[in-house]
């Protein structure tokens, strides 16, 4: 097999990639070739990240809220148990 070597300038390269780029975005769903597809996408993957940093933010709430309650439970135990010794 023969290899055959192309020398393209800077911007026919840049051409090529950025083909070969638009041509794998399409092929996992993603529109590249006009600009208001371009936008849409943007829009989508910003409304992505402000889901994904809203539901960290809601664990985190939670997660606090959970500890919160479990040290709240385990002191009063404590001061009950405490109270009923002392009498």
């Amino acid at each position: 097999m023969t290899e055959k070597l192309v020398s393209l300038g800077r911007e026919e390269l840049k051409a090529v990639i950025r083909e070969a780029i638009r041509e794998e975005l399409f092929t996992v769903g993603l529109r590249a070739d006009e600009q208001a597809h371009v936008e849409a996408a943007r829009r989508d993957f910003f409304f992505l990240r402000r889901l994904r940093e809203a539901t960290e933010s809601t664990a985190s709430r939670v997660g606090m809220a959970v500890m919160l309650s479990l040290v709240t439970g385990l002191l009063t135990v404590l001061w009950f148990g405490l109270k009923g010794t002392v009498k």
